[in-house]
């Protein structure tokens, strides 16, 4: 690591997790979190309610020290600072971790550039004026293979592929501008798929994502609605557990062989569920009926616009944030994990089977949100 990191998205859930593993385990290290601070709270006072959730009071306290915090916004030129504060943080900082972005779905375009791929233009032109930069680590995204078929390719980026939603499109534009960067700075990027809790024990601190999509499939349930899932029941799922990707980002961050290279942080051929088998151990779990599967002509041009007629109320709800996951109950790709194995390979860093913890992140969300198990 480097003796002065300068990371983004510490407040998120990836974010919070690389920042966590930076404190705990390279204690020569100093973090500059770039923070929005909000109408309610700080970004001091958000950094440390994130340190106090991550660790409680008494580490809390202990490494808030060593967390330096800038009160900015990566869409903005010079990501909200003035001139003298980047100069000095450029003076100081060695390496950059970019993890910062809008994940929603469903944001025009030109408000997911801001974000996406703006503000990535932003962290960019910060780091090229870093004098002695050691490196910069960009998270992207798997998904940049938008609406592709096949096997993607960790070298692989634009092939002329259509996209789903605006993230997906916006997180392409990002990832070309690291690779531009890469040419000549130290630079690595990081495609993570579907980021799910922990695999040892199922705890998160997020339950957006995949996890709207089983709520939604539990609450249309109990609300008396027919379980019809517009999806392949043969599409591949890729999960991909926090831990791996924590302990997969450091061990390839720390190989001067990542540099220059793209990393698919997904689970990858031989370790990924179809929708029929996460669904089946779902309503295991849950005890709710699997659901009927229908096919995506029949759902887009007869079902959907019927039920968007029909269902208001508490009912829409569901409906409409299950509604922008659905793309991917058809996803005809996998990721290839070539660069990713090459170098972790000798490491003991193993990526486990979704079939070995999925019902841990059903049992730790029912435990969390108590739902039940049925």
């Amino acid at each position: 690591m480097g003796e002065n990191v300068f990371l983004t998205g510490g407040t998120g859930f990836l974010g919070g997790e690389i920042m966590k593993r930076i404190l705990r385990n390279h204690p020569k290290t100093r973090l500059t979190l770039l923070v929005r601070s909000t109408h309610r709270e700080t970004a001091r006072e958000r950094l440390d309610r994130q340190l106090l959730r991550s660790f409680g009071q008494e580490e809390a306290s202990r490494y808030r020290e060593r967390v330096d915090v800038v009160n900015g916004d990566i869409s903005l030129r010079g990501l909200g600072m003035d001139n003298d504060r980047i100069q000095s943080l450029q003076s100081r900082v060695d390496q950059v971790v970019h993890c910062a972005a809008t994940i929603r779905f469903d944001l025009p375009l030109d408000v997911a550039r801001r974000d996406n791929t703006e503000g990535t233009r932003n962290v960019l032109t910060f780091a090229g004026g870093i004098a002695r930069l050691r490196r910069l680590d960009y998270v992207g995204t798997a998904y940049v293979a938008g609406k592709r078929e096949g096997l993607v390719k960790e070298d692989e980026l634009d092939v002329g592929q259509q996209y789903s939603n605006s993230y997906e499109r916006t997180k392409m534009e990002a990832e070309a501008l690291v690779r531009e960067f890469a040419q000549s700075h130290p630079a690595a990027i990081y495609r993570p798929s579907i980021i799910v809790g922990d695999s040892r024990t199922g705890e998160t601190t997020s339950f957006q994502g995949f996890y709207q999509a089983l709520l939604f499939y539990r609450q249309l349930y109990s609300k008396g609605i027919v379980l019809i899932l517009p999806a392949d029941p043969n599409a591949i799922i890729d999960l991909v557990p926090i831990d791996y990707v924590v302990d997969a980002f450091f061990g390839l961050m720390q190989s001067e062989k990542s540099i220059g290279r793209v990393f698919h942080l997904t689970s990858g051929p031989g370790n990924t569920c179809t929708w029929d088998e996460l669904m089946r151990m779902t309503a295991e779990f849950t005890r709710v009926p699997p659901p009927r599967y229908i096919s995506r002509h029949a759902w887009q041009y007869v079902l959907r616009p019927f039920f968007h007629s029909v269902i208001w109320g508490k009912r829409r709800e569901p409906m409409l944030k299950a509604d922008k996951y659905f793309p991917y109950a058809w996803t005809k790709f996998m990721f290839d994990k070539t660069n990713t194995n090459s170098v972790l390979d000798g490491t003991g860093i193993t990526t486990p089977h979704a079939r070995s913890y999925f019902v841990k992140l059903l049992e730790y969300q029912a435990r969390t949100l108590k739902l039940g198990a049925g």
